[in-house]
């Protein structure tokens, strides 16, 4: 249910594209919405360019409709090709993306404003002493939806195991989704479900916690990950997707490999635990890598992308007339 699909008509959308003249459209969404607007950007000759996000094969499998992967793949290669650049936010995406036969495919990764999301935020303690925890109680923080295609059923049996050899744990879940009843009843009293959080108690429930664990396997970047490093967390987290680009096994967080048990992702979590030297260490390499990762730097490279699109499509443009004239 908070899934919003926009339908159909999107006349509003191209009268308001046309008065504002764009020099190049970046379309996020494969949907009926972007599926419009890219036909209304070929008919005006305006440069167009789009970004992948959003596994919806994997996603289909989650939901039931596993059957229509083959048909997602084809329409999603058909819609991307049409473009002229395709944005994605990890190395993982564009191999897997280059082999399924899209074409012109570029890095555009995530990035993360770490002067907000930062380990000494002012309402850190309080939110702990709110959730009655003490300074010194081990924080095991997940910050998404909980939803199939997030892999929870697998986070729910790793953290089960967490909290029944480390009772002193505390679990920390920010977010909903289908799936949240279900993990209430499985985790009890020794998780706290926190909902949506937006702003700065958003940023304060991740710096509440000492270890993030995400276990995701759909993810094309994973900006809660990045998140939370920002916030002085190291990861452990499944190596798949965007994720095992962000983290580094060993030094900024724990990898486990994708069909590992969950009581080999249990045993990464409580090496951490049960290590706060360690943990430390991990914590300040994972902040600095964050704070690597500004989102000017990333823009910057992106509005290059476009200035060259657009150049690009202006010769064409020049070419096309110039053939078209009279000898």
């Amino acid at each position: 249910p908070e899934l919003h699909l926009p339908l159909p008509p999107f006349g509003r959308v191209h009268r308001a594209i046309d008065a504002f003249r764009p020099d190049v459209i970046h379309v996020a969404t494969e949907a009926f919405l972007g599926l419009s607007v890219l036909r209304h950007a070929l008919r005006r000759d305006i440069p167009i360019v789009s970004s992948f996000h959003t596994n919806f094969d994997q996603y289909s499998d989650h939901y039931g409709v596993g059957w229509t992967r083959s048909l997602i793949w084809r329409y999603l290669r058909w819609f991307h090709n049409r473009t002229r650049a395709t944005y994605a936010p990890s190395r993982a995406t564009i191999d897997q993306l280059e082999r399924l036969g899209f074409e012109r495919v570029f890095l555009w990764p995530r990035g993360v404003d770490s002067s907000f999301f930062r380990p000494d935020r002012p309402g850190r303690l309080a939110l702990r002493a709110a959730f009655g925890w003490g300074p010194g109680d081990p924080v095991v923080t997940y910050v998404s939806r909980i939803a199939p295609e997030k892999n929870v059923d697998y986070l729910a049996d790793a953290l089960a195991i967490v909290v029944a050899r480390r009772p002193d744990v505390r679990l920390l879940l920010v977010g909903d989704g289908p799936s949240r009843a279900e993990l209430q009843g499985r985790l009890g009293p020794s998780a706290v479900f926190a909902g949506y959080r937006t702003g700065d108690d958003l940023a304060d429930h991740y710096a509440a916690g000492d270890v993030f664990a995400f276990t995701s396997l759909t993810e094309t970047f994973g900006n809660v990950v990045l998140e939370a490093m920002a916030s002085g967390m190291p990861v452990v987290a499944v190596r798949a997707g965007g994720v095992g680009d962000i983290v580094r096994d060993g030094a900024t967080g724990l990898l486990v490999e994708p069909g590992s048990s969950p009581e080999t992702f249990a045993e990464a979590v409580l090496r951490l635990v049960g290590d706060p030297a360690r943990r430390a260490e991990m914590a300040r390499a994972a902040r600095a890598y964050a704070e690597s990762q500004s989102w000017s730097a990333i823009m910057d490279d992106l509005r290059d992308g476009y200035r060259r699109v657009i150049a690009a499509q202006a010769l064409e443009r020049a070419d096309r007339q110039y053939a078209n004239e009279p000898l």
